[in-house]
């Protein structure tokens, strides 16, 4: 059986179109949750039509909102994992398929998962393998999150050439499988038309959604951007999306009377409303490498303020990284529509060659031969 291992919405949306073609095939699985975005998960597979979560790991009823958080989680997602270590061992070699454990991306659920893979003593697949900015500090500690995982798992999967050669090139154990793109395409495609908010901005509107700790931990950097956003808004209004940690941030440095009509805060949005509102704005401001991977797909004009990214989506066209310097930010918020570029012609999309493989390496059960597992497990 597979199992699959995710806790915060960045991964459980590129882990969506996974998770519905291994339904669809009505192939066995167990999904685990460490809940580091606890809040917004079930929300998110309501949207995606996925069923909840098989195991929880984490009792949390508050997404991590502080560093300080981090450690308790982190050991109450370990001790709860040990406590039904038995029970998903169990569950991973009850079909005739080979087990696998499955995590995505750079966070520090995925290290996690990849060492459960090895406690439970079965391979970890990893998908979206091999992104590397070169620099174990930026983005911190993503890429060391990464440069763990890949030591871990057994089945990597690329998001393209340059990831894979990363993977060549620290001798990364197992098997590399080039997809030739991110999941995040596949996710975009779920997504109904028609999902933005009922009340947009009557004039074009520009978007910003700003929430990774490296930012807002530093007032300096945040109290420039914001007052670059709010200069930019003179011109095009600029609707700016209050995710929980960006509000504390907020009041913590004070920056609260740097807003108004024309720089707008707006309530965080569900997964599908925000590509709706993504779609119908004519920039992005963001700090998100899964952002800038959206922008890249649409090929919707995207500053990325960030000093480095291990991303390379977007940035030969419709994507900026401003590398935290103010001048390219203002030169990008000055003409946006500058960066459009016309949309990328269709590949073959990156779940069907990761389910594909995964077939091929029998790792994906047919329910027609585990008859008492068809109602017991998705």
């Amino acid at each position: 059986m597979i199992g699959v291992v995710y806790g915060t919405t960045g991964e459980l949306i590129k882990l969506s179109p996974v998770l519905k073609a291994l339904a669809q095939r009505r192939a066995p699985t167990v999904t685990l949750c460490t809940g580091q975005q606890v809040e917004q998960i079930p929300a998110l597979l309501e949207d995606f039509g996925l069923a909840q979560p098989d195991i929880w790991l984490s009792h949390r009823r508050r997404d991590l909102m502080r560093s300080a958080d981090l450690p308790p989680w982190f050991l109450g997602v370990a001790s709860s994992f040990a406590r039904r270590r038995s029970t998903v061992r169990a569950l991973l070699w009850s079909t005739t398929a080979k087990p696998l454990l499955i995590v995505h991306g750079d966070t520090l659920t995925t290290v996690l998962g990849a060492g459960m893979g090895r406690a439970l003593g079965v391979p970890v697949a990893h998908i979206e393998a091999g992104m590397r900015s070169g620099d174990w500090r930026n983005p911190f500690p993503e890429e060391l999150d990464r440069l763990a995982t890949s030591r871990m798992a057994r089945m990597h999967f690329a998001p393209g050439a340059q990831a894979a050669a990363n993977l060549r090139a620290m001798r990364a154990r197992g098997e590399i499988v080039d997809t030739g793109g991110n999941t995040i395409s596949d996710a975009i495609e779920l997504v109904p038309a028609g999902t933005a908010d009922r009340e947009l901005p009557r004039e074009p509107f520009g978007l910003a959604s700003l929430h990774r700790f490296e930012l807002l931990n530093d007032a300096r950097a945040l109290r420039a951007i914001i007052g670059l956003l709010r200069e930019a808004s003179r011109s095009m209004p600029i609707l700016f999306i209050d995710h929980p940690v960006t509000v504390a941030a907020i009041a913590a440095h004070d920056l609260g009377s740097m807003f108004d009509d024309r720089l707008r805060r707006v309530p965080r949005r569900r997964y599908f409303n925000f590509v709706g509102l993504l779609k119908a704005s004519e920039f992005l401001v963001t700090d998100s490498g899964g952002s800038q991977e959206e922008c890249a797909y649409l090929s919707h004009p995207c500053l990325v303020h960030r000093a480095v990214t291990e991303r390379a989506d977007g940035l030969d066209g419709s994507v900026v990284l401003s590398r935290m310097d103010l001048v390219v930010a203002r030169e990008f918020l000055r003409n946006p529509p500058a960066h459009k570029r016309a949309p990328s012609p269709s590949r073959r999309a990156p779940t069907e060659i990761i389910i594909e493989h995964l077939d091929s390496r029998g790792h994906i059960a047919d329910p027609r031969s585990e008859p008492a597992l068809e109602a017991a497990v998705h």
